[in-house]
């Protein structure tokens, strides 16, 4: 029984890799409908298999299921693009706050580690390897805030975006600039320089969100601006016009 059950959850999280992939990387894009027939041939897997699959999926906020209809991959809004790329940028603003500086030289050491890897997968075009070195740069300098509920946060805003950010990925242009702003963020980190920190962190996030704009349109909005502790809290963002709400597709 354990062994069954052990298979299964092999399977499922397999197949909730496989299927994340396929997103960061633009093969399946947003409202693409995804047939549990045709996964269950390709994979070898059971309903069951793929329904845990897709609900896991969801629970990250990558899919949407369905009643009758089945599962397609997470479509985005105008209005909830704007409010999660606001949450980020207030999050990541937030941790680059609370991380200690000088940061101590063994965390300071693995974060420059994970760059120079990135840096060279960057270099042989292993965009695969590019993205996992790039989701372990930005949570080990995360967790260095010290707070763990504030860096599962931005960690769960950053998988949710996925479907966002994958415009980005693949671009040489756009790969060279995420080389500089990471250079950027260490050159503060190791400076402890703290407004350099906080202004780089945030800015890294604008880039894939413009692709992402350019590839549905464009739409005007603003970039929230990190506030210090003494200022006052951000007005609430305008709402978007009737005309606006529609599906970034």
């Amino acid at each position: 029984m354990t062994t069954k059950a052990t298979t299964g959850d092999k399977q499922i999280d397999f197949l909730v890799n496989e299927i994340k992939q396929q997103i960061i990387f633009g093969r399946l894009r947003p409202r693409e409908r995804l047939i549990e027939d045709e996964l269950s041939i390709r994979f070898k897997a059971s309903r069951h298999v793929i329904r845990s699959a897709f609900a896991e999926l969801e629970r990250i906020g990558l899919v949407t299921r369905r009643p009758n209809k089945g599962a397609i991959v997470r479509d985005f809004s105008v209005e909830e693009v704007e409010q999660i790329y606001e949450m980020r940028a207030v999050l990541q603003a937030e941790a680059a706050r609370r991380i200690p500086l000088p940061l101590p030289k063994a965390q300071l050491e693995r974060i420059e580690k994970i760059h120079a890897a990135h840096n060279d997968a960057i270099h042989a075009q292993e965009l695969q390897r590019v993205c996992t070195l790039n989701n372990e740069f930005h949570r080990a300098i995360f967790a260095a805030c010290g707070n763990r509920c504030l860096a599962e946060m931005i960690d769960r805003l950053w998988v949710e975006t996925l479907g966002i950010r994958c415009y980005a990925i693949g671009d040489p242009q756009m790969l060279v600039r995420s080389q500089g702003e990471h250079s950027e963020i260490l050159d503060a980190l190791r400076s402890g320089d703290r407004h350099k920190l906080v202004k780089a962190t945030v800015d890294h996030i604008w880039p894939a969100l413009e692709a992402y704009k350019r590839a549905h349109g464009g739409w005007s909005m603003p970039a929230p601006i990190p506030l210090q502790r003494s200022e006052k809290a951000p007005v609430a963002p305008r709402k978007v016009s009737r005309t606006k709400r529609k599906t970034a597709a």
